[in-house]
């Protein structure tokens, strides 16, 4: 079940430009507000298998979230999974090249033998507002660095 989906088809940025920020930890922080710390608990942080921690601030409450890189090619995409008590979350982060520029698209769905309906509805709004300003920042971002 979709969790989130965000499309941006004419980012003036290359794959290569845009990886160059999604590789940088310190970047990241300040550019999603929400993202507060990222801990790894393996030496790779971009590679299949890596494993993190992430906190997210979002509205005055802190998440934290377990997550694993299942499938990394390099400024091209990121496949992550995400535990939570309600299932696993896969999300995509994929760039692909498209005439100067690229086109930058996350999908995330839940995964789950549990009802998550009710899950879902509750907190697909806030998720879709929250990283809709976010991924606007992200783009700025890009954009500026190059």
């Amino acid at each position: 079940m979709e969790v989130y989906s965000y499309r941006s088809d004419q980012l003036a940025a290359s794959s290569k430009e845009v990886f160059q920020i999604v590789n940088d930890d310190e970047q990241l922080k300040k550019i999603f507000t929400i993202l507060k710390d990222i801990e790894y608990s393996t030496k790779g942080k971009r590679s299949k298998g890596a494993k993190f921690r992430i906190t997210l601030g979002v509205r005055n409450k802190t998440y934290r979230f377990r997550n694993e890189i299942t499938e990394y090619v390099e400024n091209e995409k990121i496949v992550m999974k995400t535990k939570l008590k309600q299932g696993v979350i896969t999300t995509l982060f994929s760039v692909e090249p498209k005439g100067a520029g690229s086109e930058l698209s996350v999908q995330s769905s839940i995964e789950s033998s549990m009802g998550v309906r009710m899950f879902i509805m509750t907190v697909k709004p806030v998720v879709k507002s929250v990283m809709n300003k976010e991924m606007k920042k992200f783009e700025a971002a890009v954009i500026s660095e190059n």
